[in-house]
């Protein structure tokens, strides 16, 4: 049996596993535990052993354990031995052993720590099917007033990310990272103006333009190398081609870090779009460009950083960018530009705008119940978020290398150029810092003191308007779901991924028929297409009810 399908297998007797793994108590008491068990009966109150203000926050001698993803763009790893870790010991007093794990497998990881029952402390990270393991954390709402003053401020400022943090049964199990900077368009296709000028043709507009630049870009030479080795459209397997369906009337993603996928909101109703016409032409399309050989030939197969391999190397003519261009194509991203979404046959633009003005992780930093001192940590947290100099310490990084001051009461990014040994600011941030893998409260106040002076902020800020002018009103909102309609929902998504992963790429490489179309609209079904549509539908429906 594959990783996968374990763990796939284990999660669906996970809630069963969460109740026998371990437990602990607040307030400042510590569990005794023998062999491999919590016997809450030999509980040891200690008096005190967390300080509710002030430093040091432990009054034991106690070490942590913090498990948390690293970026690919970090240049080191796990966060063990960097400065800003010194920095927390220094300043807090506490002892944490810190377990990095590469985001590429940090899912697959976490599921088995889980499984198994090894939980550290604290996840700073995503935990994959969260909801399905409420009974391994902790219930946090009682404790957030007392000892995460900033959250509590933070909610009072933003009461819609509050909302989204909430389970049906009215309690918060994890703590926000929050990237408020203003910007709703963060997916855009990034397309190299650079090779549009050397091929002499203009922006594309429609599916048809764009094949015909992917074919100059083939076949021209735009790097000007003397090589062919152009990759006219590339992707990677977690990120393929959905930023092209507004072409064919479609306003969805399917994108592996995408909570939503496959469906897409019309009068309210939510319509499972691999069923569609639309959707159809959308693979008949995907096809001609493989066949005329315009994308990326092991796009299915390789991962983000075989693909930065290409951008830093001046491969690339269209890539799917999720943020800033730099971090794919290192000092070529001033011949980059954006990719409006593209006009369908109506000649209308579609686009899926964010939740928020910034990106928002609800769970981010969760407390699991083999915690015992589980006020320690929410008061770690509220130390990174308690100034806007640890906020900016632990998301971006140290003055000097990462940003400089301006004097003015603004502060600017060191991003143009990056620092010497850095490909691109992501890696900057990354290396020096927690960064978007950390849990920060940066919020629009925070953002407002950055200037706006790189190139790479302006090509950002650019595109806000023009994208926002195609978006559509309905969409998917973020917020948390009942555990059973997760746990339910992730079991069939296991199955239908796996299927719709398999039917786009042996579509896109060999092709899409009626014949194969109804073999495809047969399989979706037996693959609970029709239930997956129910319970998104039960999700929307409950979410607008709670932000009216």
């Amino acid at each position: 049996m594959k990783l996968k399908q374990v763990i796939a297998a284990t999660m669906a007797t996970i809630l069963i596993i969460g109740n026998l793994t371990g437990c602990g108590k607040t307030n400042g008491t510590a569990v005794v535990e023998s062999s491999g068990s919590v016997e809450e009966t030999a509980s040891v109150e200690v008096p005190n052993a967390v300080n509710k203000t002030g430093y040091p926050i432990m009054n034991v001698d106690y070490t942590f354990k913090i498990v948390h993803s690293v970026a690919s763009t970090d240049k080191i790893g796990s966060w063990e031995n960097k400065d800003f870790v010194q920095q927390i010991v220094e300043d807090t007093g506490l002892k944490i052993e810190w377990v990095g794990i590469p985001e590429a497998s940090y899912n697959d990881q976490v599921a088995i720590m889980i499984a198994a029952g090894d939980l550290p402390d604290v996840f700073i990270g995503q935990v994959p099917n969260f909801a399905q393991f409420l009974d391994s954390f902790y219930k946090l709402d009682d404790m957030i007033a007392d000892y995460t003053p900033s959250l509590a401020d933070f909610y009072e400022e933003y009461p819609a990310i509050k909302v989204a943090a909430v389970f049906p049964d009215g309690s918060t199990y994890g703590l926000p990272d929050v990237q408020m900077n203003g910007y709703r368009a963060g997916k855009c296709l990034s397309i190299n103006q650079t090779w549009l000028d050397a091929v002499g043709m203009e922006m594309p507009n429609t599916a048809d333009e764009l094949f015909d630049v992917l074919m100059a870009f083939k076949e021209q030479d735009p790097n000007g190398n003397g090589q062919a080795d152009e990759i006219p459209f590339s992707f990677y397997k977690d990120r393929k081609f959905d930023l092209l369906m507004s072409a064919f009337g479609i306003a969805g993603y399917d994108a592996k870090d995408y909570s939503f996928p496959y469906v897409q909101i019309k009068n309210g109703k939510v319509e499972f779009y691999p069923e569609t016409e639309n959707y159809y032409n959308y693979l008949q399309y995907l096809n001609k460009l493989y066949a005329n050989g315009l994308v990326d030939p092991n796009g299915f197969i390789q991962e983000e950083v075989d693909m930065i391999a290409k951008g830093t190397n001046n491969q690339l003519g269209v890539f799917p960018n999720y943020s800033y261009d730099d971090i794919t194509v290192g000092d070529y991203a001033k011949d980059y530009t954006y990719l409006l979404p593209l006009k369908d046959e109506e000649g209308i633009r579609r686009f899926v705008p964010s939740s928020y003005a910034g990106g928002v992780i609800a769970n981010q930093f969760t407390i699991t119940k083999n915690c015992k001192y589980p006020e320690a940590m929410l008061r770690l947290y509220d130390y990174m978020n308690g100034s806007f100099e640890n906020r900016l310490t632990f998301d971006w990084g140290p003055e000097g290398v990462a940003w400089k001051d301006n004097g003015d009461g603004t502060i600017s990014k060191l991003a143009d150029p990056v620092p010497d040994g850095y490909n691109s600011y992501a890696e900057v941030r990354h290396t020096l810092s927690m960064g978007v893998k950390g849990a920060t409260l940066w919020s629009e106040a925070d953002n407002a003191r950055f200037a706006i002076t790189s190139d790479r902020e302006k090509k950002y800020v650019a595109r806000q308007e023009p994208f926002l002018a195609c978006a559509v009103e309905e969409f998917m909102p973020d917020g948390q779901n009942y555990p059973e309609a997760v746990q339910e929902i992730n079991v069939i998504l296991t199955e239908l991924r796996a299927y719709m992963d398999n039917f786009l790429a042996e579509s896109v490489m060999n092709g899409i028929d009626n014949k194969k179309w109804e073999q495809h609209l047969d399989a979706v079904k037996k693959f609970n297409s029709e239930r997956y549509t129910q319970l998104m539908q039960e999700y929307y429906d409950r979410m607008k009810e709670l932000m009216k």
